[in-house]
């Protein structure tokens, strides 16, 4: 049985507008929100399509989750926590069975993505009938000139990452057919690979210190080099330093195998961001407070350009921004 527009609104999306910063939540043509002097709002914008973005068949609490996680973590990249959100949703048939799986997938992220411990308001959106899509539009807020931007990178910062590299990247290829001697494996690395780990806490606390960040949605090299760009410098990573799942060693995965899904593969929503090396104590409180993992991997380099080097020998290494789902359909996670 397929449910009416205002039907679905009602009984899997209404109630959760209300937030300390939301004046007029569901049920007028706009939604008001306060914005705290002192404070600028953060925006961003992010669509999933079936089949281009997630698998076809794909759980809907996972999908509800991914839906919000990777808007949430474009805030995070911006040193923003999350201050609400609209979503819209474009279904062939909207069933209860499906909306009661995502409704509850996608709060459970609000609520993951709060840094106070309150759920992520959501208030307001659209729903259509269609091929299966989401939108998300998420608002952050950030303390006034403490943005994160890609053109902050300063010459001899360090390069820092969160997390691990590369697990999102073999869950979709295990779903192309690939590394076949795994494919028992990839219902649940698939399901970690939708449920990415909010960072929002520690990138908040993060932006009074640094302020050069990027998340890593397009692969470590491919997001790196928007950084180079922007901030006009190169940069020379380490790589015995990067950090991949131990997965990967516990099932023999080659080196070169570990260094293609950790650099180029995508998917990650880790933070990729640079620092000045007097302030790492700092960096290693925010870690120890926000209970981060934080890896340094590299240096940034007066003259332009990405260098890969192998315990300080420079090695000839080609990665490009990994394109999910590709064949057929290109795409990469690019957000402007």
């Amino acid at each position: 049985m397929s449910l009416g527009e205002f039907e679905l609104i009602g009984r899997y999306f209404s109630g959760k507008d209300k937030g300390q910063g939301v004046a007029l939540g569901i049920g007028d043509d706009c939604a008001l929100l306060k914005v705290p002097q002192g404070m600028n709002l953060a925006i961003t914008t992010d669509t999933l399509n079936e089949g281009i973005h997630f698998f076809k068949g794909t759980d809907p609490y996972l999908l509800g989750y991914k839906t919000l996680a990777v808007n949430v973590s474009d805030l995070a990249a911006m040193g923003a926590y999350p201050y609400a959100c609209t979503l819209s949703v474009t279904l062939d048939e909207a069933t209860p069975d499906f909306l009661e799986a995502f409704s509850q997938g996608f709060f459970d992220c609000a609520k993951n993505s709060s840094i106070d411990g309150a759920t992520l308001p959501l208030i307001g959106g659209n729903t259509s009938k269609g091929p299966m899509s989401f939108t998300v539009s998420a608002y952050g807020l950030n303390k006034t000139g403490k943005a994160m931007c890609r053109d902050g990178a300063q010459v001899h910062d360090d390069i820092y990452v969160t997390g691990t590299l590369g697990l999102p990247a073999l869950a979709v290829a295990l779903g192309y057919g690939e590394f076949s001697n795994l494919k028992e494996d990839f219902k649940e690395l698939y399901k970690l690979s939708m449920m990415p780990k909010s960072r929002n806490h520690f990138a908040y606390l993060l932006s009074d210190i640094c302020s050069c960040a990027i998340d890593l949605s397009d692969g470590l090299c491919g997001d790196l080099k928007h950084i180079l760009i922007k901030s006009n410098i190169g940069a020379k990573i380490e790589l015995s330093s990067i950090p991949y799942p131990m997965y990967f060693r516990e099932h023999d995965l080659s080196d070169d195998d570990i260094f293609k899904l950790a650099l180029a593969g995508g998917g990650d929503y880790e933070l990729l961001f640079t620092l000045s090396k007097d302030k790492r104590q700092e960096l290693i409180d925010i870690a120890s407070k926000t209970s981060t993992l934080v890896t340094r991997i590299g240096e940034i380099t007066e003259q332009n350009g990405l260098i890969f080097t192998s315990r300080g020998k420079i090695i000839s290494q080609k990665f490009t921004a990994f394109e999910h789902f590709y064949g057929g359909n290109e795409y990469s996670e690019n957000s402007f």
